[in-house]
């Protein structure tokens, strides 16, 4: 009796409906009275694994997962996975559930050739955030549900929706740090019923990997595949990736085949690969990202072996469908820039790129070939792009400590071209594009420095809550940092303003959004004569 009241008390400390112990492995909801909406805790301590079955909310209401009054710690070096979701659908599983830790879960290791966080058997419409995954055998997160011979998880009867993974920290990862999706867009050899047969993978539908943090990934640092319609991967840090030196799985990020959408703002760093490769559908668009030191230890002594910044070749492209590639920053790759090959493509467009200190240069007939390097019969346009091989004549802030912030003398500042029409209105740090009456070049949009007075992503002074949010929120400031009124604008990724008012920093606002249904990223911009700032806010 005294065992049942405690474990009441802890639910109800946590606003659990169902708290599982820590000699509780498996979690099936076969075996509960669960309703959508409902909240499931699991006790902080250490286990060896976790398993997840059977779990279904709804398109409104999430089951969640959280931890209760600490981390959750998964270690094992004996089971084929840490935490392995089956069959679940319209779900969260979240480590935020202590003020006390920034990360959750914790899964600290898992034995050779297995992956930390596995998310498979028809799962589908779920979000994963505040982990950190460490140490695993092979890939930190993976998230796909493997083609079969009965046909219920591919193409055609299976569709994975809506899957979010953000604010993760994931390091000294076996495998790729995030495999998303399956690799074999194009369809995968098997043997069904002794008789060799070619299955078709799944596809993703609605996908977004946001502010995660991957440091020395054996493999890619996030590899995504079979994202066929509305997918973005933006505001990732990506360090010492493709540590392994494995060639064709050693790109900071990897654009899979079948895949579409964005790509941007990912500082992608000091990795054996290349910093973005691109296998995708077409119709993708790569901007505003800082690809550093692409291959630069990937046989150094040896330039037969390649890697570029980017690199684009004909994969699963559509034909007559564009690659963009604007407002990036691409600095010392081993090899080119960018290197394109994709024939199949229409109507490319390579604008406003800073490209400096390719390694190739002086290798091919023209020297610009070894800042973009087209293949013969591609076509593009290319306009208003950087090239140098001293980034110091950039004037950056502070090339010492990676700050490629442009001063007020830098010759990228005012000579970008006008890329608003592709919906590129913001820059690295998500300050709206142009400051002034021109875009600059590269990822950052030159402001002067009174006018950055706050660290736009994380500031502690501008509150937004709830933050993600469905219907209302409330702006306030903890802090008079104004002194003056300002005005609120809200707008979408396309730059279309969707709501105004005048402010005053004394004021807490509340703010209506239940008529935006479409679910995503957008931007509070607060504006007055002397301040600027802006925050992300993300509507479910």
């Amino acid at each position: 009796m005294l065992l049942i009241i405690a474990n009441q008390l802890f639910s109800q400390n946590c606003n659990c409906n169902i708290t599982i112990p820590l000699s509780q492995s498996v979690v099936d909801a076969n075996n509960y009275n669960i309703q959508p909406g409902d909240t499931i805790c699991f006790e902080a301590g250490n286990r060896e694994f976790i398993k997840i079955a059977n779990f279904h909310g709804d398109s409104i209401n999430q089951i969640v997962f959280i931890n209760c009054q600490g981390s959750v710690i998964v270690k094992n070096n004996a089971y084929p996975f840490g935490i392995f979701v089956s069959n679940c659908s319209y779900f969260k599983i979240t480590g935020s559930g202590s003020d006390s830790v920034q990360y959750g879960f914790k899964i600290l290791e898992t034995k050779a050739y297995t992956n930390g966080l596995s998310i498979g058997e028809k799962s589908t419409n779920f979000e994963i955030d505040h982990f950190e995954i460490a140490n695993t055998g092979f890939a930190g997160i993976i998230a796909k549900s493997d083609p079969l011979c009965d046909l219920s998880t591919n193409f055609g009867h299976f569709t994975q929706y809506q899957t979010i993974i953000h604010d993760n920290y994931l390091h000294n990862i076996g495998g790729e740090g995030m495999y998303i999706g399956h690799s074999f867009y194009s369809g995968y050899s098997t043997v069904c019923d002794s008789i060799s047969d070619t299955l078709y993978p799944h596809e993703i539908k609605g996908l977004r990997i946001y502010n995660n943090y991957l440091e020395n990934c054996h493999w890619d640092g996030i590899q995504v595949g079979c994202a066929t319609e509305d997918c973005e991967i933006y505001g990732n840090k990506i360090i010492n990736y493709g540590s392994d030196l494995y060639n064709s799985q050693n790109s900071g990020i990897q654009i899979g085949g079948g895949t579409t959408g964005k790509c941007f703002n990912n500082f992608i760093a000091n990795g054996s690969g290349n910093g973005i490769s691109v296998f995708g559908l077409g119709n993708n668009l790569i901007f505003n990202n800082i690809i550093l030191n692409a291959g630069r230890n990937y046989f150094p002594s040896d330039p037969s072996k390649k890697t570029y910044g980017i690199f684009c070749d004909d994969r699963t492209t559509i034909s007559g469908s564009p690659f963009n590639f604007i407002n990036n920053t691409i600095i010392n790759p081993k090899t080119d820039g960018i290197r394109f090959y994709s024939l199949l493509s229409n109507n490319n467009k390579f604008y406003n790129n800073i490209i400096i200190n390719p390694g190739s240069f002086g290798n091919y007939s023209s020297l610009n070939q070894s800042y973009i390097y087209l293949n013969p019969g591609v076509n593009a346009s290319l306009s208003n792009n950087y090239f140098d091989l001293d980034m110091h004549n950039l004037n950056f802030i502070d090339t010492l400590n990676y700050n490629f912030k442009l001063t007020e003398f830098s010759p990228a500042k005012d000579a970008g071209i006008d890329v608003s029409n592709m919906g590129i209105v913001f820059d690295f740090d998500f300050y709206p594009r142009p400051y002034s009456n021109a875009f600059d070049i590269g990822a950052y949009e030159y402001y002067p420095g009174n006018l950055v007075k706050h660290e736009i992503i994380n500031s502690n002074e501008i509150i937004i809550s709830p933050n993600p949010n469905k219907g209302f929120f409330q702006l306030r400031f903890i802090s008079d940092i104004l002194n003056e009124d300002c005005k609120i604008v809200i707008s979408n990724q396309l730059g279309e303003i969707i709501f105004h008012k005048d402010f005053n920093s004394d004021e807490t606002q509340s703010i209506d959004i239940s008529k935006i249904t479409k679910s995503g990223i957008y931007f509070i911009i607060l504006h007055s004569e002397n301040y600027h700032s802006i925050k992300k806010l993300i509507i479910q």
